[in-house]
C-alpha cells in the first residue's frame, strides 16, 4: 500500500512538472498547464511609465501577475504569467481624462498575452466604459538599460451599437484613451 502511494505521488509530481512551459512557448500545450515566466523577463517591464502624447500625460502601470488562470480557450484552460496594465490620461492643464488606476486587478482593461523571443510582448485591451474599445499593444524596451519602453497600440475596428454614448460621432470626436504610438520612460 505504501508503494502505491508513493508511485501515486511520484506520478503526480512528474506529471505537474512537465506541465511547466516557458513564456516563449509557440505550441499548443495541455490544458491546465503553467506557462511560466522561467526566465524572470516580465520584471523588467514591471513598474510606472510616463510619456506626452498629443500635449497629453500618458502614465501606466505594469505589474506582474503570476499563475493567472485563463479561460479564453474555453476547451484547454491554463496558467500563465503576465502582465497587467492600468493607466492615467492628463490633459495639458493637468485635467484627468481618463483613469483606473484604482481599479481591481480584476478589472483591469490591459491583459498580457505573449511575449516573443526578440522580447516584444504583446497585450490586449479591451474597455467596457468606451463601448468595448478594444485592441492590441505591442511594448518592447528602446535601449540596453530598459528603463525606456515603446508602447503602440492598434485598435480593432468597433462596432458601435445603439447603446453606445458616443453613437453617431466622427472618429475624431471619439474618446482617445491610448496613444497610437509613444516612448515611455521608467518612474
Amino acid at each position: 500500500m505504501k508503494k502505491l502511494i508513493l508511485f501515486t505521488i511520484l506520478t503526480f509530481s512528474i506529471s505537474y512538472k512537465a506541465q511547466i512551459y516557458p513564456l516563449t512557448t509557440d505550441t499548443d500545450i495541455p490544458s491546465n498547464s503553467y506557462i511560466k515566466d522561467t526566465q524572470n523577463q516580465l520584471s523588467a517591464f514591471e513598474g510606472n511609465w510616463k510619456g506626452i502624447w498629443k500635449g497629453k500625460t500618458f502614465l501606466i502601470n505594469f505589474k506582474k501577475v503570476e499563475k493567472y488562470y485563463d479561460t479564453h480557450l474555453k476547451d484547454n484552460p491554463y496558467y500563465m504569467d503576465m502582465l497587467i496594465g492600468k493607466f492615467q490620461v492628463k490633459d495639458a492643464t493637468g485635467n484627468i481624462l481618463f483613469d483606473n488606476l484604482n481599479i481591481s486587478d480584476n478589472d483591469v482593461k490591459i491583459t498580457g498575452a505573449k511575449i516573443f523571443p526578440s522580447g516584444k510582448y504583446v497585450l490586449s485591451y479591451l474597455d467596457p466604459d468606451l463601448c468595448l474599445k478594444s485592441g492590441g499593444i505591442f511594448i518592447e524596451f528602446t535601449n540596453s538599460t530598459k528603463n525606456e519602453l515603446k508602447f503602440k497600440f492598434m485598435e480593432t475596428s468597433q462596432i458601435i451599437d445603439s447603446e453606445c454614448f458616443y453613437r453617431g460621432w466622427t472618429t475624431d470626436q471619439r474618446p482617445e484613451p491610448l496613444p497610437k504610438e509613444i516612448i515611455l520612460t521608467k518612474q
